[in-house]
């Protein structure tokens, strides 16, 4: 049925195969001088190029009448508007040593961030990988306000603000991961490969994203096609010594006229990692392949993009045990090992999304329809019969509807849905979740107004979403039930000169799923028996977000503090029982929880040391429920700080950049019964970035991670139970090559 929808939809829209020649020039808006090699991008159509010697650009492919461009250059302010396409147009930018202003994608309108109502963090991954990580998890905690729940390097979950697990959703190019993250075992279902940017939105935001969006959204984009006419071919491979693993990837561009197609692998293999003390965690282990392509075309007011990845990862499961009396010496080993044992979680994940845009002289229309496939297998006594075997495909789709009534004035309109089906297979042992169907549909709508240097934002969206399980599961009939909810988001941003302030109140709701409501049996994942709750209701939480920036030509900092209100919190409580030799946990619900925090930050780059940029964030937040007791995994406060030094250096060879980075996490003592206190402890990074500038440029990169080889346990570890630190001392080193050639024009 929607295969046939979205054939039908792609067949009625108009085509326009007339050509519009598309050119200008960029200048200095101080000194009226051209600015050479500046990033010209049409951000609809996600094609690029960059100026020449004399500040000049052009594109030949056909284009409408006008476009959204973005033009960005090192130390100026990037400059992005809605502008007619003509022939020798002339743009000016201003010269700003701050580079702050970053493109948000997932609000739809691809505003400036200064612009943007809603409390968004944007990020580079490859400014993020200043220094490198393991997984991408531990990169995105760089970010203030973010954190990890990990069990080891192989297997990372996100944290926004306190919140994981379901309440956190990730989107991939507006495509919604589905990777069984019900459970705190298992990973994000997605890695760094091929991805340009990050936007982390803190809080709820059911008003865009729908149910389950009540913490947060993690929203990926993928690299940008390469520039018009031409090819680009990368080859990048990292080694670490604490694993002894390697990472290697491979990925190839091109872009000619209407049509560009991005292709990229990676291959990593990790053996056990090394902790502090030079014993190893046992069953650390993991490997992983990926492959993700992108095809995408356009004419004159029509631009659609196909995507696929593939995601296969098996990792080892530190910690994981049957026994009643756990010995915490059995988890670590004195030899290291890459080699492929039990327990082990297989998980292969496809994603599949078809994006079509129409543009009129007032907007757009956007289609997209995708279909993700999630297949987890946890190998636990034997290899051949698998303890767990489950399935998860999820059909998604969106239809948006972009008006501008003025330069001022638009209104964003839409319809979103996802079918989804769970399902185990009959050769598993075990079953932690029953067979069962999830339907969602909402609609929602969202107006902008700017006036003056204010910038607002409000909206509605109503969603409904059914479960119901198929089968008895566990002593427990199937259930079908269904939830309703409106939600509602509205907000304002000032900016001036030199101050942004920003104020947004929003709300969100997440239902219950077939685990809380229906578990009963071991976990061991978990290392506990978990029993259901039948009678959950939906959880709702509303968020106030308040931040006020200041910045000038030279400093920058931030204060963005928070408070969030939940109504029947969903939370997993230890009872005096033990069974199957696990101690016994059920869920329920608390009427009323509450989150309360802050996020500071600081980025300073003097006039009289141009090549020094110090950066420094701070992040702080209280859980608590109604009757003031702490609610568990709170995550320790932070403060994370960096040192670059950029250098200009003769010859070849050059140091490019000279990384330190230093992370103090504070003690956390406000804890749950069942857990402990964790101790502070201090982490401290370096890099080296260089490049050698001959014939076919190389960029080599060495550092160490964990300098001083601290013993240390963050509070949100999964092998803080079992007493297991995270990995010791870390020599990486990695090289890449890259080659881009110029393709012949068509004429």
């Amino acid at each position: 049925m929607l295969k046939h929808v979205v054939l039908a939809f792609l067949a009625v829209l108009p085509v326009y195969i007339g050509a519009q020649s598309f050119s200008g020039t960029i200048y200095d808006k101080d000194t009226r001088n051209p600015i050479p090699h500046a990033t010209v991008y049409l951000v609809d159509f996600e094609i690029g190029t960059v100026s020449d010697s004399l500040g000049f650009f052009q594109f030949t492919s056909p284009l409408p009448a006008q476009v959204k461009i973005r033009i960005s250059y090192p130390l100026y302010e990037s400059f992005q508007a809605i502008v007619p396409v003509q022939k020798n147009a002339m743009f000016y930018l201003e010269e700003n040593h701050l580079e702050l202003d970053e493109i948000v994608v997932s609000n739809a309108r691809g505003d400036l961030h200064k612009n943007n109502v809603n409390p968004v963090e944007v990020r580079k991954i490859d400014e993020l990988k200043a220094i490198p990580s393991t997984n991408l998890g531990e990169l995105l905690a760089t970010i203030p306000g973010v954190y990890q729940s990990s069990t080891g390097p192989g297997i990372s979950k996100p944290v926004i603000r306190g919140m994981q697990g379901m309440r956190v959703v990730t989107y991939l190019n507006g495509l919604r991961i589905e990777n069984q993250q019900w459970g705190g075992d298992h990973g994000m279902g997605i890695n760094d490969l091929g991805i340009s940017s990050v936007e982390v939105i803190k809080g709820p935001a059911s008003l865009q994203f729908g149910s389950d969006a009540l913490g947060g959204v993690l929203y990926f984009q993928d690299d940008a096609y390469a520039r018009q006419n031409t090819q680009e071919i990368e080859l990048r491979s990292q080694f670490e010594s604490n694993t002894l693993g390697h990472n290697n990837r491979l990925e190839y561009k091109i872009a000619k006229n209407r049509l560009r197609f991005n292709l990229s692998g990676l291959y990593a293999n990790h053996a056990d990692y090394r902790l502090p003390d030079g014993t190893f965690a046992g069953n650390s282990r993991f490997a992983e392949q990926d492959l993700k392509s992108a095809l995408g075309f356009h004419f004159k007011n029509w631009v659609t993009h196909i995507r696929y990845t593939y995601v296969n990862n098996r990792t080892g499961i530190p910690g994981h045990s049957h026994d009643s009396i756990i010995d915490f010496a059995d988890f670590r080993y004195k030899g290291q090992s890459r080699e492929q044992t039990i327990p082990a979680q297989l998980i292969r994940n496809h994603y599949l999304s078809l994006e079509s845009k129409y543009f009129f002289k007032r907007g757009e229309i956007n289609l997209l329809a995708g279909e993700t496939v999630n297949q987890l297998t946890e190998l636990e006594d034997k290899l051949t019969i698998p303890a767990i075997h489950m399935g998860l495909q999820n059909s998604l789709y969106q239809l948006r509807y972009i008006h501008n009534f003025t330069e001022k004035l638009s209104l964003i309109s839409g319809f979103q849905g996802m079918y989804q089906r769970t399902r185990n297979y009959s050769d598993a042992t075990e079953f932690l979740v029953p067979n069962g169907n999830t339907i969602d549909n909402g609609v929602y709508s969202i107006a902008y107004l700017s006036y003056k240097k204010w910038n607002f934002q409000a909206g509605l969206r109503f969603d409904n979403r059914l479960l119901e399980s198929l089968e008895n599961y566990k002593e427990n009939p199937p259930i079908r039930k269904d939830f309703s909810q409106l939600s509602f988001s509205a907000g304002g941003v000032r900016n001036s000169e030199k101050t942004t302030v920003r104020l947004n109140v929003s709300n969100g709701f997440r239902t219950p799923h077939f685990t809380e409501l229906l578990s009963n049996g071991e976990h061991h994942g978990t290392l506990r028996y978990e029993i259901g709750n039948r009678d959950l209701k939906s959880e709702n939480a509303a968020q106030m977000d308040f931040s006020f920036e200041y910045h000038n030509e030279h400093l920058a900092f931030t204060i963005n503090p928070f408070y969030s209100l939940f109504q029947n919190y969903i939370y997993i409580n230890p009872i005096d029982s033990v069974a199957e030799g696990l101690p016994v946990f059920q869920y329920e619900q608390m009427k009323q929880a509450q989150i309360a925090g802050v996020d500071l930050g600081f980025h300073y780059h003097p006039h009289f040391a141009h090549f020094l940029h110090l950066e420094s964030s701070f992040s702080t937040l209280s859980m608590q429920g109604a009757a003031g007791q702490n609610l568990p995994l709170t995550p320790q406060s932070r403060i994370n700080s960096f040192v670059k030094i950029s250098l200009k250096m003769k010859g070849r060879l050059k140091i490019e950049q000279l990384v330190l980075q230093h992370s103090y996490y504070f003690r956390q003592d406000r804890v749950v019964s069942y857990e402990t206190a964790s101790k502070a402890y201090n982490l401290l990074h370096f890099a080296l970035n260089l490049k050698w500038s001959g014939k076919y440029p190389l960029w080599f990169d060495l550092g160490f991670k964990n300098f001083t080889n601290t013993n240390y346990i963050n509070h949100l570890s999964r092998l803080k139970n079992i007493q297991l630190p995270s990995p010791g001392f870390n020599l990486y080193c990695s090289l890449k090559f890259r080659l881009e050639s110029q393709l012949n024009k068509s004429k």
